[in-house]
């Protein structure tokens, strides 16, 4: 005669295999050593980029929330004179980093990025406009602009567009001198080689009556 087990004993065992499959044993799972890329950093087409965000980082946000929205490294940002600590982002096709103007060797991660600096292709301006288009399609979206130069770099800021300086292609000889109407100098087909964003208000106040020289 067969002698089953009691009743009692098989509830007790049903409730520990629930438990322990509710409660994420490693044993009862599978292998995932997989890192997973936050839903928000999946960026599938081009990158929207604005004076308030690049993709899914606002830019006046902590360094530590950045860091927790997307993967990130933490490096330096080299300019011609200084180097300041940021924070590396690899979004879409775009090449992000975050910086600090301050003399650090590391991040306050507490505080924002002032500096944000923006390379590739594969990112789109507000309106639409993509970041491949040329000044002659920069001009007809966003109207008037402020331009200079730092060293051989033509840069130029819309001011419908405050605090975001596309750096073109431009030969500087060409646009020089950085008048009002220097908007009109610079070649047509001249293109974005990078963007930076500032928290600083270099400039804001020129944009005040500026006309818009779109002819």
């Amino acid at each position: 005669m067969t002698h089953l087990p009691p009743v009692s004993s098989i509830i007790v065992v049903l409730t520990i295999l629930s438990s322990l499959m509710t409660s994420g044993s490693p044993a009862l799972q599978r292998p995932d050593s997989t890192p997973r890329r936050p839903r928000a950093c999946q960026v599938t087409g081009p990158v929207p980029i604005s004076p308030q965000a690049v993709g899914p980082l606002p830019v006046t946000a902590p360094v530590r929330n950045l860091l927790r929205l997307c993967p990130g490294v933490t490096t330096m940002r080299e300019t011609e004179e200084h180097v300041y600590p940021a924070a590396e982002f690899h979004i879409g096709g775009l090449t992000i980093l975050a910086s600090q103007t301050i003399e650090a060797d590391s991040l306050r991660l507490d505080d924002p990025a002032d500096t944000w600096e923006v390379k590739g292709t594969d990112g789109e301006l507000p309106m639409g406009v993509p970041l491949t288009g040329n000044w002659a399609e920069l001009r007809r979206a966003y109207g008037a602009a402020l331009v200079g130069s730092d060293d051989d770099d033509v840069w130029v800021m819309f001011c419908k567009l405050p605090k975001l300086y596309l750096y073109l292609n431009a030969d500087r000889e060409t646009v020089i001198p950085f008048d009002d109407k220097a908007v009109t100098r610079i070649p047509d087909g001249s293109r974005i080689v990078r963007i930076i964003i500032s928290l600083w208000p270099f400039g804001l106040s020129r944009c005040a009556g500026l006309q818009d020289s779109r002819n």
